[in-house]
């Protein structure tokens, strides 16, 4: 499992990480990788996907499925991905982008469409999209070119899409219109829809029940090849 975490601005450190913990105990090789646009390693690689986000951060997740392979780590048509917020984004980047190296894919919180996500975000996150992305009218075929939304005829596995309906951040109508748009490609996909969470759940039975379902998502399409 290639587990992404979010920001982009942050990075998975040698912390205990439960779910990490779990998918270990099934014996899955899990791989978190701290992509370019990570915290951690320098101003430099913090801004490696600057202009460039869902294009070498994906990159980087998807070579990652590379090296599992190459070093016995991993079987090929074996390989699940998740992530969380912007990991979510890369989640769905990655089964639209690499498809043929994921047999399903979790979107946890998730935004895939750059324009629409900038037309209804706050005032705040609209001058971190134009300096993380450029002008949307300006740079509007790049905004486009890493929208997952636009390339879901590319989807060949299974798809889970976890929202909360008061998300400020993602908004869960992007979900919601995605697996619409996947049913009627005829694509395997799941949505979750929580009605009284934002883009962090708070009520513990939420979040357990969120993390169950997520696993489960991933148990079914690892089990699904021999």
């Amino acid at each position: 499992v290639i587990n992404i975490h979010g920001g982009p601005n942050w990075h998975f450190s040698f912390l205990w990480h439960p779910l990490m913990s779990y998918m270990v105990a099934q014996g899955w090789t899990v791989l978190a990788p701290n992509y370019r646009g990570s915290t951690g390693y320098g101003k430099k690689w913090q801004n490696a996907s600057r202009y460039d986000m869902g294009g070498v951060d994906t990159d980087d997740c998807a070579w990652g499925v590379k090296y599992l392979i190459e070093n016995d780590l991993a079987k090929e048509d074996k390989v699940a991905v998740t992530g969380r917020s912007h990991g979510g984004y890369l989640t769905m980047c990655c089964m639209t982008f690499h498809p043929h190296l994921f047999i399903g894919g979790s979107a946890v919180v998730p935004f895939l469409d750059w324009i629409k996500s900038h037309k209804n975000s706050r005032e705040d996150l609209k001058h971190w999209n134009i300096e993380n992305m450029g002008d949307p009218e300006d740079n509007r075929e790049l905004w486009i070119s890493r929208s997952p939304y636009f390339f879901l005829d590319r989807v060949n596995a299974p798809v889970q899409m976890i929202c909360g309906a008061n998300d400020p951040r993602c908004p869960a109508s992007e979900s919601i219109d995605a697996h619409e748009k996947l049913k009627k490609l005829g694509k395997q996909s799941e949505l979750l829809l929580y009605e009284d969470e934002g883009h962090s759940f708070l009520k513990i039975e939420n979040v357990i029940d969120a993390e169950v379902k997520r696993m489960e998502f991933l148990e079914r399409v690892l089990d699904d090849r021999p």
